[in-house]
């Protein structure tokens, strides 16, 4: 069974989120922490998790204990609905 990474939290880090959504969206999301090198941000009507690394490049979604790779588009479609 894959080890869980663990979150942590601290001084938000909001530029992987400002560089990959319009201005109009940023609003509709929390920072949650970050997991290594990967931030994670919750949509506020969904409920659901925005996975962005670091690099704004690469973005992952939580399975069966830990962070997948997924593209840009299932990560942003995920997130919204």
């Amino acid at each position: 069974m894959p080890q869980r990474m663990p979150i942590m939290i601290g001084e938000p880090n909001w530029a992987p989120l400002e560089a990959v959504l319009p201005p109009n969206e940023l609003g509709n999301f929390m920072y949650m922490g970050s997991a290594g090198q990967i931030e994670l941000y919750k949509h506020r009507s969904t409920r659901r998790y925005l996975n962005i690394g670091r690099d704004a490049q690469t973005f992952y979604q939580y399975l069966d204990g830990e962070y997948v790779e997924i593209t840009r588009e299932a990560a942003l479609d995920y997130a919204r609905r």
